[in-house]
């Protein structure tokens, strides 16, 4: 389907096509034809939003809406959540005050089953399939011992003082990567394992075999064997199961499990240590330190969806170059906890406190796409301790017009059709974190690179995939609302006000990025700058391209 093409769509279509094309990334550019048929206005009476809002934050909106049964040492119901009865009666059976009475009298021995894996492996969780009652598609809950069920789970549930296990059952559809646990649950083995890791990402029997380097016959053997230890039949069983999963992923566990997801992670390794400043309401503010403390200081502000993740060889190139570089992760986005109101002032105040504990004086300031609001606001803010700013194939605030040209760019498409229906940014945020994986942050790179500069950039660098799918991961690592509050809050800010701003202004631009240029950002700027550059041969993965001269312009005397 041709992204300018939209068909006629209301909210419960778009979810679905968010569904659809998750477990499919080749087949993203359909959610763009999705969002540009979308009604402009929020359906808030919607029943098909409610999921998704619970899927935006893990730690707190994912929990709220879990379904919880307890169980006492012999296997006895002992105390439950209304939720947890809910989920229960709808799909499985009644609880009693005896026990929990199954419509299928096979879930009994399934039960039983599970909680024996649970104490011979010793896991923090195993899973349990039921069938349901009208023996269609199976239904999968988690099973983890009092000891491992995080305390918020259990709080005001009578009974708690005499159960020795959880069962949790997930509220929502989504895929997350549940792979030790699955293992763990149903005895799969390494190679079936990495099998069905591949199938989740969307690939087929023949793209996994080749992938995995082996026959395609073995390929086919392992999947029936996946189908017998699970009790499923069908590939599309499979994705279901564990799309029912996914939303416990991340609130069961205080990290994340481990995957089988490869990615190069050159940067990652590489990377200084996450730290933690306590802003006066108690709020944490993440952020990584690079290059030499006693050198010249610098607020890197990064894009949307980004993290305090730089370049790989960054913190060494800073401490050459004499940089003490800062680069804090937005409020709500991240490591950092969100302000109870989210605005350009509020988090340029977040940023200042930071600068302030760490005792910087003068601050030079470089920000990407995205983040250029946020580094105006924070430069005003520093007044004249902000030395000079450095704005990066800058995107403006507000919403830009749908022109001919962008259909030629389906990222570009996409992000002008969210900025017109800000509400469906929540459901993809929240089903992108909830299903983020290397390939399919290869399929959108790929995408975004459009333009003929960007595209040779990424056949001659492949690994910036990897990069950008780690800080992706990092940025949405305990929720997906932060990040779409944000590109909510750019959307409907037209303007910056911007009263103490004196710091001067360079401006560069890829020359062939698809999204903006330097004319429409100096336009919004409404004020002179002291540069404008041009670079040939590039779009909007100038950042990336260019990164030695981003940190060489911070680093020299006078601007450029």
């Amino acid at each position: 389907m041709s992204p300018s093409v939209a068909p006629k769509a209301d909210a419960a279509q778009l979810i679905e096509t968010i569904y659809a094309v998750a477990a499919r990334p080749e087949r993203w550019e359909e959610i763009i034809a999705a969002v540009g048929a979308a009604p402009e206005a929020a359906p808030e009476a919607d029943s098909v939003l409610v999921n998704f809002r619970s899927l935006e934050d893990g730690a707190l909106g994912v929990k709220a809406n879990l379904g919880v049964i307890l169980l006492s040492p012999a296997g006895g119901v002992v105390g439950w959540n209304s939720p947890g009865e809910a989920l229960f009666r709808d799909r499985l059976g009644v609880v009693e005050s005896r026990g929990m009475r199954f419509f299928n009298p096979s879930n009994h021995e399934a039960l039983a089953h599970a909680r024996a894996r649970l104490a011979e492996s010793q896991a923090n969780q195993v899973i349990v399939k039921f069938v349901q009652a009208d023996d269609d598609d199976p239904h999968f809950a988690y099973m983890s011992p009092l000891a491992a069920t995080p305390p918020e789970l259990i709080l005001g549930i009578e009974g708690a003082d005499r159960a020795s296990a959880a069962l949790i059952f997930p509220a929502v559809e989504a895929t997350d990567h549940l792979w030790r646990t699955i293992r763990e649950s149903f005895g799969l083995t390494p190679a079936e394992t990495r099998l069905a890791a591949r199938l989740k990402d969307g690939l087929t029997l023949k793209e996994s075999a080749e992938d995995l380097n082996v026959s395609l016959n073995t390929v086919r053997n392992q999947l029936r064997a996946v189908f017998e230890k699970m009790g499923l039949n069908r590939q599309s069983d499979l994705v279901r199961a564990l799309a029912q999963l996914s939303a416990l992923s991340s609130s069961l566990q205080a990290t994340a499990p481990d995957t089988v997801t490869a990615t190069e992670a050159g940067a990652l390794r590489s990377a200084p240590p996450v730290q933690t400043h306590r802003l006066a309401d108690g709020r944490a503010l993440a952020y990584r330190a690079y290059g030499d403390p006693a050198g010249q200081a610098c607020m890197m502000v990064h894009q949307g969806l980004g993290s305090s993740l730089l370049p790989r060889g960054t913190d060494q190139l800073a401490r050459d170059l004499g940089l003490y570089i800062i680069c804090a992760e937005r409020p709500g986005t991240g490591r950092s906890d969100p302000p109870a109101e989210l605005s350009f002032g509020s988090i340029a105040s977040d940023l200042v406190a930071l600068t302030d504990a760490l005792n910087l004086r003068r601050v030079r300031v470089a920000a990407f796409m995205n983040g250029v609001g946020f580094a105006l606001a924070y430069a005003d803010a520093l007044g004249s301790r902000a030395e000079r700013l450095l704005l990066v194939s800058g995107r403006p605030t507000g919403v830009e017009p749908e022109t001919e040209r962008d259909r030629r760019h389906p990222m570009i498409l996409l992000h002008r059709r969210m900025a017109r229906s800000a509400w469906a940014v929540g459901p993809l945020y929240a089903l992108l974190r909830h299903q983020l994986s290397l390939r399919q942050v290869e399929t959108m790179v790929r995408t975004a690179a459009s333009a003929p500069g960007d595209a040779a950039y990424l056949r001659s660098h492949p690994d910036v995939i990897a990069f950008i799918y780690d800080y992706m991961s990092e940025c949405l690592s305990k929720g997906s609302k932060g990040a779409a509050r944000e590109l909510t809050l750019c959307v409907n800010t037209p303007r910056l006000d911007l009263p103490r701003l004196s710091a001067p202004i360079s401006v560069w631009y890829g020359a062939d990025d698809p999204g903006a240029s330097a004319d429409r950002l100096l336009a919004w700027l409404g004020r002179p700058c002291a540069a404008v550059r041009v670079v040939p041969g590039v779009g909007h993965y100038l950042p990336h391209k260019h990164w030695p001269d981003v940190l060489a312009w911070l680093a020299a005397d006078e601007a450029g």
